[in-house]
């Protein structure tokens, strides 16, 4: 049943990633000068950054002014869309004697370097209450290292905690995304 529930999460995770993409350009004019949406357009907000992104974000986007930083809004914006209603509205909540279980190696992933799939399992009472799945393959294409990227289910990978966010609802493939070899 936890399968065909992220299935039909994934229609109003769509309808507003196309919404938030919508009022991308919009929404920075709403921010605060720290660059912090009001509460009512939280679902459009990473909780974990400002609209000023985070540090490799800051690092795409490095000029200051007025309209390199309504600028840098609207990529952060594009980049992370809708990012509070996956976690707010449609994540997954963690509650106290839930048990996970990793299939797989955790440490597959686009910056580590590692080909794999991995899985996770929340089971609540015994019953699948969560999953994820995590598969990277990396390929060498005209020299540069690259790599396939998919995920699919909730984001449950670290572990829940006081003030972290936990079990953003996600679907994700990138066939041609950077991979951590390249920098190696």
């Amino acid at each position: 049943m936890v399968y065909v529930k992220w299935f039909l999460f994934i229609w109003p995770s769509l309808a507003m990633d196309i919404i938030g993409r919508l009022l991308a350009p919009v929404l920075p004019l709403f921010a605060d000068e720290t660059g912090w949406l009001p509460a009512c357009l939280s679902w459009f907000q990473t909780p974990d950054n400002s609209l000023d992104g985070d540090r490799g974000h800051r690092e795409r986007w490095p000029k200051d002014g007025a309209f390199w930083t309504y600028v840098r809004r609207v990529a952060w914006l594009l980049r992370n869309c809708a990012y509070g209603f996956n976690i707010d509205v449609i994540g997954f909540k963690h509650k106290d004697g839930d048990v996970k279980e990793v299939i797989g190696d955790p440490t597959v992933g686009d910056k580590s370097g590692v080909s794999g799939t991995c899985r996770w399992k929340v089971f609540r009472e015994g019953k699948l209450v969560c999953f994820q799945v995590y598969f990277v393959q990396h390929y060498q294409i005209f020299g540069h290292w690259k790599c396939v990227r998919a995920g699919a289910g909730w984001k449950i990978w670290s572990e829940p905690g006081p003030g972290r966010i936990y079990g953003q609802h996600w679907v994700y493939c990138h066939p041609f995304k950077g991979s951590g070899l390249e920098e190696g």
